[in-house]
């Protein structure tokens, strides 16, 4: 009765909206459980896959959005397939199609197109009810994806809740959420975690590191290290005291560490030590070696660039520029400029030091120091010294504060009277090297004439080519200085008094005749004394060729043709650089003699005080890699035969490897990575045995260096 009283009272167009309501409230609701139970059932695939194969932390943060998008995609094909109730058309065909007994009645009032029969039709429409197909249509798009969402949610409940919180919230140092194995206890020695909590005045976050082979971390960082199970059956050894058992050789042992147990789980801490060591784990007769490499924290690097020299000041006045740059690879404390001024000589000497321009860095990286020094403030006489130098201190609290220092600028007061006398020993430069420069600038004028050609007149166009083959003669005459001086004759020059004579054995004409031959002489033709040829020709045939390339340079220029003597010079240019390259004496003064006892270079020498007796030898510089490469090539046979102790000996054999060959050691941390992930190692070991047959070691830090003051 009360469908009909519906009828009776509603329109048809009113009950397809309403119908149609429902319908689209049916489709909403049913693509949003769709959504949820197709993301809820594919996360616990993925929680089901990572308890299986255990998957790496990357492959976990992109799970949930995968999850996600498994989801959105099932709601967008529900919706799609539901598109068609947005249309009243389809909606009321729906209608049809569900109550067979409106016989099309419903869809042609809606027509509109017969106003006329329209009241029959409501009639016939009124008569009908779809209530139960709607409710029917509206379960079953309902009902089917929430039971999906419910059986998702029951396997996510299934599922152990470490299983779960790994892929649903992954995070650094979650492995020990992983469930292990059923029926038995967990195994303590994996998986492990470790945290490390640099000191304070690094200011870097912690770091967690997941089963690790390794762990990296400035000296004197707190480690935390964890796992799962039962603590008493646990022991565990830090340092490098004791020698280890087995083939791999190496130390480990020392200090014992303490566990603490909770929650299923144990903890042990520790202060990364100063000197690479070996963290030994054993439980049950198994072992685990974690490697401790500790990173020093360097000191700073301070560079000063003004004053850029060392200097000699007349008075004790003026301004100075200071100037320096500091870097840390942490951060800088403060930074400063030092200053010592000595006074004195002979043995009595005082001194005294100074700050100047004390800058607090803040942990910054790097600074610039900026900063004036008024000489006249310091007191100075003639005679003092000032050493000057800019240092850095970062905020190192654990092995004390690291101090850098620049190298040192010594600035220096004149004394009374030092400039009254010069001492000098002169000497005049190689000559080859003036020559070379006068014959380049004679070429350069040349060209430059024969460029000005076009816009000159003729006369004094000759006049100047007539001035450069003067300043060529001139030239021309000091080679042949040169080559008389040589053969041990007096310079002179070609014309004058005694040009008939002969001068170290040639006259001027016989040695035109020799630079001629010489540089028309053919290839392969012998030099040295063939032909009754003096041995000047032959020690200073560059400058024999100079020579009569000059010659002709000068009859050219002497007739104004400029462009025809350019080849010329320019083989003298070439001629006299070859002359420079071949002989290079440099007399800038007198040479101390050299005394040298090849015996003792040679360590064969005797000892005085020591009878006498012939120097041992010292040691091989390649013991300690001949000791390492000894203990790699043990390693060997053990990787061959699969022997899980093969890890465990690389493991070793790179703690001592850290602190003298660091090469070997970064290839044997990549060999020891792969050979845990199962991939093939035989490149990273091959670089690690030609580090230790190749590279030298490493040893310890220098000591500061307090010199110079």
């Amino acid at each position: 009765m009360s469908e009909i009283k519906e009828g009776a009272l509603a329109t048809a167009r009113a009950r397809v909206s309403r119908t149609q309501v429902v319908l689209l409230a049916g489709v909403v609701t049913s693509a949003l459980f769709w959504a949820l139970a197709a993301a809820t059932l594919a996360l616990g695939a993925l929680v089901g896959l990572d308890w299986w194969v255990g998957l790496t932390s990357q492959v976990r943060v992109l799970l949930r959005p995968f999850a996600a998008f498994i989801g959105a995609a099932a709601a967008v094909v529900v919706a799609w397939r539901g598109r068609g109730a947005r249309s009243p058309e389809r909606v009321a065909l729906w209608i049809e199609e569900a109550a067979p007994r409106l016989r099309y009645a419903l869809v042609t009032v809606l027509e509109g197109r017969f106003a006329a029969a329209a009241p029959r039709l409501e009639e016939e429409v009124a008569a009908v009810s779809w209530w139960r197909p709607l409710v029917r249509a509206a379960l079953r798009a309902t009902l089917v994806p929430a039971a999906a969402l419910a059986l998702g949610v029951l396997a996510l409940a299934a599922l152990p809740r470490g299983a779960v919180e790994r892929v649903g919230a992954p995070r650094p140092g979650d492995a020990l959420l992983r469930p292990g194995p059923r029926g038995g206890p967990a195994d303590p020695l994996s998986p492990l975690v470790a945290t490390v909590v640099s000191p304070a005045y690094a200011r870097l976050a912690p770091v967690t590191l997941e089963d690790p082979d390794q762990i990296a971390a400035l000296a004197g960082s707190a480690v935390r290290i964890e796992g799962r199970g039962d603590a008493r059956r646990l022991h565990g050894r830090l340092g490098a005291d004791t020698p280890a058992s087995g083939p791999g050789g190496g130390r480990i042992g020392g200090d014992t560490l303490t566990f603490a147990a909770g929650g299923g789980r144990w903890r042990a801490g520790f202060v990364m030590p100063a000197e690479p060591a070996a963290l030994v784990l054993t439980a049950e007769g198994r072992e685990r070696v974690v490697v401790l490499a500790p990173q020093p924290d360097s000191v700073p690097v301070v560079t000063l660039s003004a004053p850029a020299r060392d200097t000699i000041f007349r008075a004790a006045t003026g301004v100075l520029p200071l100037a320096a740059e500091a870097r840390d690879d942490i951060g800088l404390d403060a930074a400063w400029f030092e200053l010592i001024v000595s006074a004195g000589e002979g043995e009595t000497f005082t001194f005294r030091t100074a700050v100047v321009h004390r800058t607090a860095a803040g942990g910054a990286r790097a600074l610039a120091l900026r900063a004036t020094l008024r000489l006249d403030s310091l007191g100075l006489a003639p005679g003092n010294i000032v050493h000057l130098r800019a240092v850095a201190a970062d905020g190192n609290t654990v092995a004390g504060p690291g101090k850098g220092v620049s190298e040192t600028r010594t600035l220096r007061i004149a004394r009374v009277g030092e400039y009254d006398s010069i001492a000098l020993e002169g000497a005049p430069p190689l000559f080859a090297d003036t020559s070379l420069l006068s014959q380049r600038m004679l070429l350069m004028l040349a060209e430059a004439l024969e460029a000005r050609r076009p816009r000159m007149e003729r006369p004094p166009f000759v006049d100047e080519s007539r001035r450069i083959a003067s300043d060529q003669a001139r030239l021309r005459r000091r080679v042949g200085d040169v080559i008389f001086m040589r053969l041990g004759g007096a310079p002179q020059g070609e014309e004058g008094e005694g040009e008939g004579e002969r001068r170290g054995g040639l006259s001027p004409e016989e040695l035109l005749r020799a630079a001629d031959s010489v540089t028309t002489m053919t290839m392969g033709e012998a030099l040295d004394f063939a032909g009754g040829e003096s041995p000047v020709v032959a020690v200073n045939r560059p400058l024999l060729e100079a020579y009569n390339a000059m010659w002709d340079a000068g009859r050219e220029l002497e007739i104004g043709e400029p462009g025809r003597a350019i080849p010329h010079m320019r083989a003298a240019l070439e001629a006299i650089q070859r002359a420079r390259n071949a002989v290079r004496v440099y007399l800038r003064g007198r040479a101390a003699p050299l005394v040298v006892d090849v015996a003792r270079v040679r360590l064969a020498g005797s000892r005085e005080g020591a009878g006498g007796g012939r120097r041992a030898p010292r040691p091989a510089l390649t013991l300690a890699r001949g000791r390492l490469l000894s203990r790699f090539r043990t390693a060997l046979p053990l990787l061959a035969a699969r022997d899980p102790a093969a890890v465990d000996s690389l493991l070793l054999l790179r703690v001592d490897a850290l602190g003298g060959a660091p090469a070997a050691a970064a290839a044997l941390g990549e060999a020891i990575a792969a050979l845990r992930a199962g991939r093939d190692a035989t490149a990273p070991l091959v670089r690690a045995r030609r580090a230790l047959e190749a590279e030298p070691l490493r040893g310890g830090p220098l000591a500061a260096w307090e010199g110079g003051w």
